[in-house]
């Protein structure tokens, strides 16, 4: 996906509903740095954790959280970013909605706000569950909108290795230690992010974005048999969109795209064009003339209307996928023709109705 547009530009399988594991952590920071935006919580909080939040099988992804004991809010957070643990996620959640279900029933109404048509949360952190599940297009819209309304996600997303310091009552040595789960590819070719996932149903998971020449792009991949293939596939997918893709200028704003007929306008035929102009983002080796270009006019127009007024919509589309659309607009002020000359336009259009009626008899 580019970044900027939000053009989807190579897919497989991109809305199939599938179990993302630890990528469901995703929307769990993503509420968090909502929560910390409007003032709800701060990075300095201090959050107890709960036994629900401690509670979590040895072998599962945790930073070992004692009942009762003590982290910041940005602790968590970065517990949450760089291991992936489950249970400074469900403290954060229960910090911020009282409960780990209010939570997810907060991830879910976000997730239908950001347009995730096939997502459905069941907890906050992503262990199996069979209707927790989430498709390759969701979790590209919802790294896109995080970044967008929180880039400074990107500031824990690309944290290599971190040090946590603990409560000796918790954890003997008094810290602990946590390298990213995806440490060896941060800083390949602008990599700076952003989540991944395991679960034995779920397998190899990850989405990561990169930003190179000032072009940022998202990859995801979901289901790969090995941390290698994962890695593999998902630089694959940045190459191909940092290599191969580049936006393109295809219409400017002053581009008559339709002249269309308004009956009690002065001057009847109206030019339109796009309210701006219009890039795409396509393979070098590509023109326009690889998009569907559809036009849509609204219906029942009338005079007076006012320059840049919108009157229709362009849409261009890919393989049946919608990748940009522009309002079209009228270019100049429409005003409404006098009683006179639409009483003639009128008288007019009676005439050839009926000249042609008389015709069809004739013949």
């Amino acid at each position: 996906m580019d970044f900027e547009t939000g053009q989807v530009l190579e897919a497989y399988n991109i809305d199939a509903a599938l179990p993302p594991a630890s990528i469901t952590k995703l929307m769990t920071m993503h509420l968090v740095f909502e929560a910390l935006a409007n003032g709800q919580i701060s990075l300095a909080d201090e959050v107890k954790a709960s036994a629900n939040a401690s509670n979590f099988a040895p072998d599962e992804s945790q930073i070992f959280l004692g009942t009762g004991e003590v982290l910041t809010v940005e602790e968590l957070l970065k517990a949450v970013a760089t291991i992936s643990a489950n249970d400074a996620g469900t403290a954060l959640a229960e910090h911020i909605a009282g409960s780990e279900s209010a939570f997810v029933a907060m991830m879910n109404e976000k997730a239908r706000e950001l347009g995730m048509a096939n997502t459905t949360f069941v907890n906050s952190h992503g262990l199996h569950h069979p209707d927790h599940v989430m498709s390759a297009r969701d979790i590209a819209i919802l790294t896109r909108a995080t970044i967008m309304s929180y880039p400074e996600i990107l500031d824990y997303s690309s944290i290599k290795f971190v040090r946590l310091e603990r409560d000796k009552r918790y954890v003997r040595q008094g810290y602990f230690d946590m390298p990213s789960t995806f440490a060896g590819l941060i800083g390949w070719r602008g990599l700076d992010g952003l989540k991944t996932g395991w679960t034995p149903e779920a397998k190899r998971c990850i989405v990561v974005t990169a930003e190179e020449n000032g072009r940022r792009y998202i990859a995801v991949v979901m289901g790969a048999e090995t941390t290698a293939a994962r890695d593999q596939k998902v630089k694959e997918l940045l190459s191909l969109g940092l290599d191969h893709y580049a936006p393109r200028k295809v219409l400017s704003s002053d581009d008559v795209i339709e002249t269309i007929k308004i009956k009690n306008a002065k001057v009847m035929n109206q030019p339109l064009v796009p309210a701006q102009d219009v890039t795409l983002v396509m393979r070098r080796d590509m023109t326009e003339a690889d998009f569907e270009r559809q036009v849509s006019i609204r219906p029942g127009l009338k005079a007076p209307l006012n320059k840049g007024d919108a009157v229709g919509t362009l849409t261009y589309t890919r393989n049946g996928e919608e990748v940009a659309s522009v309002d079209l607009v009228v270019q100049q002020d429409v005003g409404k023709a006098n009683f006179l000359v639409r009483s003639l336009r009128f008288l007019s259009d009676v005439f050839a109705d009926l000249g042609k009626w008389i015709l069809g008899l004739l013949d």
